[in-house]
C-alpha cells in the first residue's frame, strides 16, 4: 500500500471512531469547560457535585438529589431530616477541611473526598494513628477530638477516578475501616448524575447544567474505551499514526482537531502499562513487592502541560530503591532525602524520555509492546548493576 492510500486509510479509521463515540458533541458551548480548568478537582467537581446535594441548594429539589446519591451509594442508615451540606452557595467554607460534608439534625455525618488528582495528606510524623492519616483525621474532628461537637459518622466516601483505596488504607484505625466507601467516579458518579436527570422532566437551566458537567467529566475522565480502540489503531498504523499525533493542530484538517485532543488518553495508557510492566519484572528480577504507579501523576502528566514526575519506589533488603522519570529522563536511585552521589544514577542520556515526551521519537515508539520490553529489561539491568556495586 502507497503512502497517500495509507494515510488514507488511517484517517478512515478515525473517521469511523469520531462517529462512534459522537466526538461532535466535544465542540458544542459548555459553560463548564468555559470558566473552569476541567482538571479542577476542589473549585469544578466538588463543589457542583456540593451544590446538587445540598437539600437547600437554589436547584429547589430538595432531598431528591441526595436521596439518589446515597441511593447509588449503598447508604440507607441515614435520616434527611434537617440536612446540610458544606460548602454550600453561602457558606464555601469546607469544614475541617473535608471536600464535602453532609451532617442531619441527629448529628449524622457522612464525609466525602473528592480524590481526582491530589495525592492523600498523611503525617508520617505523627503517632496518633487517628492523626496520621488523611481520612481518619476527619473522622477524629467529628467523633473524637473533645473541643468539637460530637457526630456520628456513618459513611467515609473515598471518591476517586477508578474506585482505588487511599495509600496505607491498612493501617487505618479499624472503626475508619468500617466506615470506608470507595467509589468511583467513572462508574458511580455517572449513574448518579444519569439519575437526576432522569428525575427532572422539563428542560431547564438545572437540567442543561447536569448535562453540561455530565459531558466535561466524559471529556476529562479517561474514556476507556475510546483510548483503547485510539490506541489500537495507532499501533496497527504506527507510521501514519506518528505523523498525525505529532503534528501540529494547524498543519492538520480542523475536522480532526477534536479527536487529535483525544491523544492524552493513548498517553494515558501507554505510560501507565509501561509501569505495570516495569513493576512485574522488577518484581520477579528482585523478589520483592513494588508500589503501584500513582495514576493520577501519570494524568497529570499526560492529561495537561504539566511537566509532572512518574516514581516507582521497592524495597530489597530493607532499602528503599526508586526508578524515576523527570526532567532528566530515567534515573535511578536510592530513595533517601540527603542523596550523594551514589545514591542517584541517570539512565540513558542520549535518549530523549524527559517527561515522556511524545513529540520525541523515542518515547512514542514505547506504544510497541516489543519496544516498550526492551526499555524495561534495559531499566531492570541497570538496576541489577546498581545493587550490585551499592552491595559490594
Amino acid at each position: 500500500m502507497n503512502q497517500d492510500k495509507q494515510k488514507d486509510c488511517f484517517l478512515q479509521q478515525l473517521d469511523q471512531i469520531s462517529n462512534e463515540y459522537n466526538l461532535s458533541n466535544y465542540n458544542q458551548f459548555n459553560i463548564f469547560r468555559v470558566m473552569f480548568k476541567l482538571h479542577d478537582e476542589k473549585y469544578l467537581h466538588s463543589r457542583f457535585i456540593s451544590f446538587l446535594l445540598d437539600p437547600n441548594g437554589s436547584h429547589g429539589q430538595g432531598t431528591r438529589f441526595l436521596a439518589l446519591f446515597l441511593e447509588v451509594m449503598g447508604v440507607s442508615n441515614y435520616s434527611l431530616d434537617g440536612v446540610t451540606v458544606n460548602p454550600n452557595e453561602q457558606n464555601r467554607r469546607e469544614i475541617h477541611n473535608i471536600d464535602i460534608l453532609i451532617n442531619n439534625k441527629y448529628k449524622q455525618a457522612i464525609i466525602i473526598e473528592n480524590k481526582v488528582f491530589a495525592k492523600d495528606q498523611t503525617k508520617p510524623e505523627e503517632e496518633d494513628i487517628y492523626l496520621k492519616y488523611q481520612l481518619s483525621r476527619y473522622y477524629y474532628k467529628l467523633a473524637i477530638e473533645p473541643t468539637n461537637d460530637k457526630h456520628e459518622v456513618v459513611s467515609i466516601m473515598y471518591l476517586t477516578i477508578n474506585g482505588k483505596y487511599p495509600e496505607y488504607y491498612e493501617h487505618f484505625p479499624e472503626d475508619v475501616k468500617g466506615l470506608f466507601n470507595k467509589k468511583d467516579h467513572l462508574s458511580d458518579i455517572a449513574k448518579w448524575l444519569d439519575l437526576c436527570l432522569n428525575s427532572l422532566s422539563e428542560e431547564s437551566d438545572l437540567k442543561r447544567s447536569i448535562e453540561h458537567y455530565k459531558q466535561v467529566r466524559f471529556e476529562f475522565l479517561n474514556d476507556v474505551k475510546l483510548a483503547l480502540k485510539l490506541k489500537e489503531i495507532t499501533e496497527k498504523n504506527y507510521e501514519e499514526s506518528k505523523k498525525f499525533w505529532q503534528a501540529e493542530s494547524k498543519d492538520i484538517d480542523a475536522k480532526y482537531h477534536t479527536i487529535k485532543d483525544q491523544f492524552k488518553h493513548i498517553k494515558w495508557h501507554i505510560v501507565y502499562e509501561f509501569y505495570v510492566k516495569l513493576k512485574e519484572v522488577i518484581e520477579v528480577t528482585f523478589g520483592t513487592k513494588v508500589e503501584d504507579i500513582d495514576k493520577e501523576q501519570v494524568t497529570k502528566l499526560t492529561h495537561s502541560d504539566n511537566k509532572a514526575i512518574t516514581v516507582l519506589v521497592f524495597e530489597v533488603d530493607n532499602t528503599s530503591y526508586y526508578v524515576c522519570n523527570d526532567s532528566n529522563g530515567f534515573s535511578i536511585g536510592r530513595n533517601v532525602k540527603e542523596k550523594s552521589s551514589t545514591d542517584f544514577k541517570p539512565l540513558f542520556k542520549e535518549k530523549r524520555y524527559e517527561y515522556f515526551d511524545f513529540s520525541e521519537d523515542t518515547v512514542f515508539e514505547l506504544i510497541k509492546p516489543e519496544k516498550r520490553d526492551e526499555v524495561v529489561e534495559n531499566i531492570v539491568d541497570e538496576l541489577k548493576g546498581y545493587l550490585n556495586i551499592l552491595c559490594k
